[in-house]
């Protein structure tokens, strides 16, 4: 058994100058003025019968032309094809600016970006050159450090799918883990670089197996933050606040003890067939309607031949329903919004429709769909259902970012009209469900070639 499996392990720190800007909240003021945790560039390597190659970006986004760019080059340099990389984000919004937002308006990254990307290549780099034999566990546990955000009581997926890497001595090289949960604990007053929560997870997970490099993958999250925030209203604009570096710890080493735990008595694989695949679903974006451009001018008491720029709406939102009751103004904004989504979708996208990769990984008994979109709780457990097991894992925030994507019954659900994640949606309600059509064809397709 140990003859048949290679894995390998690289992590390089990111450069994080100060006094350059953070990436992940529109109110936060000021630039980066200190560094709480060292950010990193984390990667796996995994080789059987094929291959794949999983590297974890401590950064809040990338744009999927950046992710190509990484892929491109780690397929260059170690032989490892295109549609086996998978390169995702752990989404923590205290990580430094990307560019995505300037690259969407057909501008230039900033400068420093290219050695973010330079650093994930490195990376798969070494993760693919220090190979050794290796053999594969797993486990699963439960974390409640989030809640729906959208509305209280709503689903929140506890699970927490953990991968033990050992060498052929059984010592341990790597924990992978997934969890569904926003890295938001830390709000836009905060000025320091952070991993947010994970950061602390991982360090509980390397306390607990010395010498293990511990690498977060981000689950179905789009509607699950931090249970510190409480849920998501939009009558609050602007005023979301974060808690404490203490707090974060706390939430941090509640995940990072589960994980631990989890494997430390973690099983051996059944199963060691090892690979990716990817295509392409294409995908129809939000349009902009001129029946919502009139409801949204009359909900702000603009006139109707008024052409207000994107920025003017989001902040004229906030300036004309300041002194209305709350209801009301929840009721003006979300006309607002979507309005924008149409507006906005075609941009993200680029046109109206959108060629999105899928991407599905095997990793022994685990069955990974990767996607660029942040996906919302419910479309994870779809993933799960569609194929009877717990260890049917989705990943949001893979390959790139698109917005999000809420299930077909988040679009249904009473109140959707106001949640964020409907709101900010690129595409139309039958998304979710495409892009799991075309995972279940791939996970098929790869089942047959790896005979798993």
């Amino acid at each position: 058994m140990v003859a048949e499996l290679q894995a390998g392990v690289g992590a390089v720190a990111l450069p994080l100058p100060l006094g350059q800007p953070l990436m992940g909240y529109g109110a936060r003021t000021g630039t980066a003025a200190a560094l709480h945790d060292p950010l990193h560039a984390r990667a796996l390597y995994l080789a059987g019968r094929s291959d794949c190659l999983i590297v974890s970006l401590e950064v809040c986004l990338i744009a999927p032309a950046q992710a190509d760019f990484v892929r491109a080059q780690l397929e260059l340099e170690t032989g490892v094809p295109r549609e086996r990389i998978l390169v995702g984000c752990v989404h923590t919004h205290s990580g430094p600016e990307t560019g995505l937002a300037a690259l969407a308006a057909g501008k230039s990254e900033p400068a420093g970006v290219a050695a973010l990307l330079e650093a994930a290549v490195r990376a798969g780099q070494a993760a693919v050159r220090g190979a050794g034999p290796a053999r594969l566990s797993l486990a699963r546990a439960e974390a409640h450090i989030g809640a729906n955000r959208s509305r209280a009581g709503g689903p929140c997926d506890p699970g927490v799918l953990v991968l033990r890497v050992d060498d052929a001595r059984g010592a341990p090289r790597a924990v992978l883990y997934t969890h569904g949960c926003h890295p938001t604990a830390l709000g836009p007053e905060n000025l320091a670089y952070s991993a947010d929560w994970p950061w602390a997870a991982g360090r509980r997970v390397a306390e607990a197996l010395p010498g293990v490099e511990p690498i977060f993958l981000l689950g179905a999250h789009a509607d699950v933050d931090p249970r510190t925030r409480g849920v998501k209203d939009l009558a609050e604009t602007g005023l979301t606040r974060g808690v404490g570096f203490d707090q974060v710890e706390q939430l941090g080493r509640e995940l990072g003890e589960a994980v631990a735990s989890a494997a430390l008595g973690a099983e051996p694989m059944r199963s060691l067939a090892l690979g990716a695949c990817s295509s392409r679903v294409r995908l129809t974006a939000h349009r902009e309607d001129e029946q919502q451009r009139r409801a949204a001018l009359a909900a702000l008491d603009l006139p109707m031949d008024a052409a207000p720029s994107t920025n003017d709406f989001f902040r004229l939102e906030t300036e004309r329903t300041r002194e209305l009751p709350p209801e009301q103004r929840r009721e003006r904004i979300a006309t607002v919004r979507t309005y924008l989504r149409g507006r906005l979708a075609p941009r993200f996208a680029g046109g109206a429709a959108a060629e999105v990769e899928v991407q599905v990984l095997r990793v022994g008994d685990v069955h990974f769909a990767a996607l660029p979109l942040e996906a919302t709780t419910d479309v994870g457990l779809d993933w799960q259902q569609r194929l009877g097991s717990q260890n049917a894992t989705l990943l949001s925030i893979a390959n790139g970012w698109l917005r999000y994507l809420p299930h077909a019954r988040d679009f249904r659900a009473p109140g959707a009209e106001r949640y964020y994640e409907v709101l900010m949606s690129t595409f139309e309600a039958d998304a979710a469900s495409l892009l799991l059509d075309e995972a279940e064809r791939l996970d098929r397709r790869l089942a047959a070639e790896l005979g798993a």
